[in-house]
């Protein structure tokens, strides 16, 4: 499937490397190596951008990971395999066991970031605390807090205050100061299929912004040249996608702009 474990390429040839670290010079060859491989290389390179998707749960945040990995996944394939993924199984006996790791890792090499690296990590309110474990050990380029503006539940107050919370939250964590924010609110139609749809949502989405408080976090000092809202479909997304396109451009703009 793709998902990834905290040291999701473990080979064997780290320990026969190792092996063979008899020496100063083999052992300098030995962290080279190591720092070129995943995942020692999330701490070491400043070449490999690393991303997060943050955001309450049902936001879209695995499908737009996927969707920019597989493009060819049809949206419908998709909700069923993440849905059978997330079920609970019974295994030796009846004890509940899961087939999806929660968390979710994917890396990609293309204009304009050339390398970078994706987590999708769930918002539910076991993993929201746990949320800083990721960034704190992770050098972050970019925060994309993905917002639902799409199913049945999406005018539901408390969850939009709730994301209105975690995202002031994010946006003041000491480790997250030089990391470019993107808030992505994730719509249910596409500009190029359904135009005179996306027209009509335009107010709503801006209301939305403003509720989430957007405006005033734009005019912040330590915030203003760093955070930029956004929104697309995540179930129809593509790597090539202007909209993608341009959201990677403003990371990579940010991301030299801010002093780190």
């Amino acid at each position: 499937f793709g998902s990834r474990g905290f040291f999701p390429e473990a080979p064997r040839t780290h320990y026969a490397f190792a092996a063979m670290a008899s020496t100063r010079a083999h052992l300098r060859q030995f962290r080279t190596y190591l720092g070129e491989t995943a995942p020692f290389r999330w701490f070491n390179s400043h070449d490999m951008h690393q991303i997060l998707l943050l955001g309450p749960e049902g936001s879209g945040k695995t499908t737009l990971l996927y969707k920019l990995k597989i493009p060819s996944w049809r949206a419908t394939d998709m909700a069923r395999e993440l849905a059978y993924l997330k079920e609970s199984p019974s295994h030796n006996g009846g004890v509940a066991g899961s087939r999806d790791p929660a968390y979710h890792y994917e890396e990609f090499s293309s204009q304009p970031l050339q390398n970078y690296g994706i987590w999708d990590i769930p918002g539910n309110e076991t993993f929201q605390r746990m949320w800083p474990m990721f960034y704190r050990f992770v050098r972050v380029s970019a925060v994309i807090f993905v917002i639902d503006n799409f199913s049945s539940v999406r005018d539901n107050m408390d969850r939009i205050f709730q994301a209105r919370e975690l995202l002031h939250t994010l946006l003041n964590e000491d480790e997250l100061r030089c990391a470019a924010f993107v808030v992505l609110l994730n719509v249910g139609w596409s500009e190029e299929e359904d135009p005179q749809q996306a027209l009509q949502e335009h107010d709503r989405e801006q209301a939305l912004f403003e509720v989430l408080g957007l405006p005033e976090i734009k005019n912040e000092e330590p915030h203003k040249k760093r955070v930029l809202g956004a929104t697309l479909n995540c179930a129809t997304i593509a790597p090539d996608h202007p909209k993608w396109q341009a959201i990677l451009r403003d990371i990579k703009l940010i991301h030299n702009m801010v002093p780190s």
